[in-house]
């Protein structure tokens, strides 16, 4: 025999079901494009010696471990739609005369065209299609392109391994099938029609429950940082509720709209319904994929535009002035000394001082339990009572040159002003001491008042640098080491745009390493922040995000379509026996093609339908995920989400109707 021989059947194979094998190639090398881009922007030096690099090379680096990740699962999945077509083709070979380690070697054939092809036009597309890529990537963090042309040969090899991984394993799971099965097996595995499915209710009860903490968590759950430390507990709770209630709640529904007579009893219902019936233990798996993909691809896209979307209003809540300066436990002098080096730095670059303002604040966290400010060592008590909160603390003289109006006040006596907080507290009780609340007020100007999102926050306006002195040693004596110290905090606008403002920072960091020379440390170990610089390094964090999200709902798309695809031919291929019967048996071609039409809007709209309910459910976390980064535009949230439901829900439609048409085509 010609050692030529099965390579040339495999390639003949290949070609006869080109219309199975060109979509599964076609991902393979979309999948292997991406992970080579994403692998060649991390190892790019152009790109790693810009301002950001590290936080771009983290968040892309994790991209490209998610895409390694998928691809594998992908592929794998998707090869069993291949396999399920497959199978009778290589009965048929089994049985005349081909031994199995003769189709075994004509499978390695075609596993070998399929793998070279799709690795090497992967590398190729994503080597061509790289720069774009950058150049996308960088005009969203409003970086510089730099010139030239970059191959990775790091990312080459490492997108070679993978892939060859994946399409060697692939192959020892097609041996492993057509090696365990008989021939006559083979042979009527693509006709095996599915026993009717029971209901079962373990499988309901517990999709029920998953589902109902994952959304009670996602509902329920207002810190953000247990919402972060939940967050993958409520997502795999989530799909494996998902997954559930597709295998088993799906059967239920569908008998029960059996039992429906005036519905049932309708030929276009009557067919679609009994047929999902019996066939809906496998369709319960590709459902639950294209519902779980489809809300990763929502969540994501619409989580990173709001994100990039809202980082102007998120810099103006985080630093409300341009230029802020905070010091710790600065004494008076010092206090006077950074003044002076502000005003001193604006001056010397030609720039005014619209606007300054100047506290001294203590902060600190506690546990409030009714009106119990409780302070707990972290180390001495797990699980403290009460809910965290922020306190932070000001004198009446601070409130007046903020803006304030004077009130006489003893040493047990507070203004308060609550952020998200129990707004009718009459009194706080604190470490022993107790003060009552003379008032309530409805606004306080603190330059900083944006930072404390995460948790309530207590505004208390004291008497005095006594009191406040009180206060600090009552949270020093329980915190110690890891006490809050008084700091300092100065903030001013100036005019003369950006880089005029950049420049006074320059300035005051010249100044301030004078005063070190001059032996005032305390003045040089001042934290300085130029909102500009913080709003460019910012920009760059949730341009990279946006670009991974879009990067992968991109993959997951993808996905999507190549699942839905193959459902539709696997469906059309089940389904085009029995609807020839029935048009034997007197249905119209009309009558079928309404049949066929309300059995893919039953199957292939429910997980869109369902993907939309996570996403509303899920959108409470999804808000106080965002609120980590310092995003609190809700409107903007609301309608960045909307927008994005509406595009995916097109481009789902889009892919409904050209899909639709394969199944069309083969029912006839």
């Amino acid at each position: 025999m010609n050692k030529f021989f099965y390579g040339r059947l495999a390639f003949g194979n290949l070609k006869k079901n080109g219309s199975l094998y060109l979509p599964y190639i076609l991902a393979a090398i979309g999948t292997s494009a991406m992970y080579y881009i994403m692998g060649a922007i991390v190892h790019d030096e152009g790109v790693n010696k810009m301002p950001g690099s590290m936080d771009m090379k983290m968040i892309l680096g994790l991209g490209c471990g998610v895409i390694g990740i998928f691809a594998v699962i992908f592929l794998f999945y998707t090869n069993s739609f291949l396999m399920k077509r497959r199978k009778k083709e290589f009965g048929l070979f089994n049985i005349l005369g081909m031994e199995k380690r003769h189709i075994g070697k004509m499978m390695f054939w075609e596993i070998l065209f399929v793998a070279g092809i799709s690795i090497l036009c992967g590398i190729i597309a994503g080597v061509v299609l790289n720069k774009l890529v950058v150049l996308v990537l960088l005009r969203l963090v409003n970086l510089e392109v730099p010139f030239g042309f970059m191959v990775s040969w790091d990312s080459i090899v490492s997108t070679v391994i993978l892939f060859c991984c994946i399409f060697g394993a692939t192959l020892v799971y097609n041996l492993f099938q057509v090696r365990k099965a008989k021939p006559i097996e083979l042979l009527q595995s693509a006709s095996h029609g599915e026993k009717e499915p029971k209901t079962r209710w373990f499988l309901a009860v517990l999709g029920i429950v998953s589902l109902g903490i994952g959304y009670a968590i996602a509902i329920f759950v207002e810190d953000p940082v247990s919402v972060l430390l939940l967050f993958f507990l409520a997502v795999i709770l989530v799909m494996l509720g998902t997954y559930c209630l597709f295998t088993a709640g799906s059967i239920a529904v569908l008998k029960i709209l059996r039992r429906n007579k005036s519905y049932y009893y309708k030929t276009s219902h009557f067919t679609s319904v009994s047929g999902l019936i019996y066939r809906m233990k496998q369709n319960a798996v590709g459902l639950s994929n294209i519902c779980i993909l489809s809300t990763m691809v929502l969540v994501m896209v619409s989580g990173t535009i709001s994100l990039y979307m809202g980082v102007e209003s998120t810099m103006a809540r985080r630093y409300p002035k341009d230029i802020n300066l905070s010091g710790y436990s600065l004494q008076t002098e010092s206090k006077k000394i950074l003044n002076e080096v502000a005003l001193q730095a604006a001056a010397d670059v030609g720039i005014d001082v619209e606007e300054l303002s100047y506290y001294t604040s203590l902060s600190f966290t506690a546990y409030k339990e009714g009106e119990n400010l409780n302070l707990v060592d972290p180390s001495d008590n797990l699980f403290p009572k009460g809910e965290i909160c922020v306190t932070q603390w000001i004198t009446m003289e601070e409130y007046e040159r903020l803006g304030g109006r004077h009130e006489d006040l003893s040493e047990d006596e507070v203004l308060s002003f609550t952020m998200h907080g129990d707004k009718g507290d009459q009194m706080y009780h604190l470490a022993g001491r107790t003060f009552q609340v003379k008032e309530h007020l409805a606004k306080l100007h603190l330059t900083d008042m944006g930072e404390e999102i995460l948790y309530d926050v207590y505004f208390l306006v004291i008497k005095d640098e006594k009191v406040r002195q009180e206060v600090y040693e009552l949270q020093a004596s329980v915190y110690g080491e890891d006490a809050s110290q008084v700091m300092y905090k100065l903030a001013m606008d100036v005019t003369g745009g950006e880089e005029k403002e950049i420049a006074c920072g320059t300035r005051i960091k010249q100044l301030l390493e004078e005063q070190k020379a001059l032996g005032h440390e305390d003045v040089a170990g001042t934290r300085l922040d130029i909102r500009v610089e913080r709003k460019n390094g910012f920009m760059i964090f949730c341009g990279g995000f946006l670009f991974l999200g879009i990067f992968l709902g991109f993959v997951f798309l993808m996905a999507t379509t190549l699942i839905i695809y193959y459902k539709q031919v696997s469906e059309g291929y089940e389904d085009k026996a029995r609807f020839e019967i029935m048009q034997k048996v007197g249905m119209s071609k009309k009558e079928v093609r309404a049949s066929i039409r309300s059995q893919i809007l039953k199957v292939f709209f429910l997980p869109l339908v369902m993907a939309c309910i996570h996403l509303i459910v899920a959108f409470p976390m999804m808000n106080r995920l965002i609120l980590l980064f310092g995003m609190q535009d809700m409107p903007l949230f609301v309608t960045c989400t909307v927008g994005t439901v509406g595009v995916f829900a097109f481009i789902y439609a889009i892919v409904y109707g050209i899909t639709a048409r394969s199944y069309y085509k083969i029912v006839g």
